[in-house]
């Protein structure tokens, strides 16, 4: 499966291996409890809101008893309901790419950069499934943090490319 694509900064004889990205679905609602609790404080602090901003409009009371309900529906919006919409927008900027070298992972929130880990400094790595086909790595490199490969689809292709020496951590 070698192939070149424009996506990835390649080096010269350097050919693409495997190539992949988060499955969707799995990678938005990977958090799906914490989304759940946000939603439901969320709806908490917006009646919360109401009833303030009827007490303030309507009895004269002062306009700060509205700063702690704001500032609470803001936080649980970004704790729930809001952290479903950031992870769709930031899944389409995330993609794998493996050569016969080096992993190479495109992400990026406003920016989009392309990060390259040797190979060579791979220590192993562990594995959490989501479901009968997706599954998220977590490689470790010597001197550098850990990088996660969320919700892969038919993993065990990757799985298969990764050097021989490596193996689960902890095993």
């Amino acid at each position: 499966m070698n192939r070149t694509s424009s996506r990835w900064p390649l080096a010269a004889g350097e050919s693409l291996r495997w190539e992949g990205r988060p499955a969707p679905r799995c990678y938005v609602f990977r958090h799906w409890l914490q989304a759940l609790i946000g939603l439901v404080l969320f709806l908490a602090c917006s009646f919360w809101l109401m009833v303030g901003v009827q007490l303030v409009g309507g009895k004269g009371y002062s306009p700060w008893l509205l700063l702690v309900p704001i500032l609470l529906v803001v936080v649980a919006f970004l704790i729930g309901p809001g952290q479903l919409l950031l992870s769709r927008w930031r899944w389409e900027k995330i993609f794998y790419g493996l050569t016969e070298d080096r992993l190479l992972v495109q992400s990026g929130f406003f920016r989009v950069r392309t990060t390259a880990y040797p190979l060579t400094e791979l220590k192993g790595y562990q594995q959490k499934t989501y479901g009968k086909k997706q599954v998220s790595f977590r490689l470790s490199f010597h001197g550098r943090r850990p990088v996660v490969l969320e919700c892969l689809e038919h993993a065990d292709l990757l799985r298969d490319l990764l050097p021989d020496g490596c193996g689960r951590d902890g095993s």
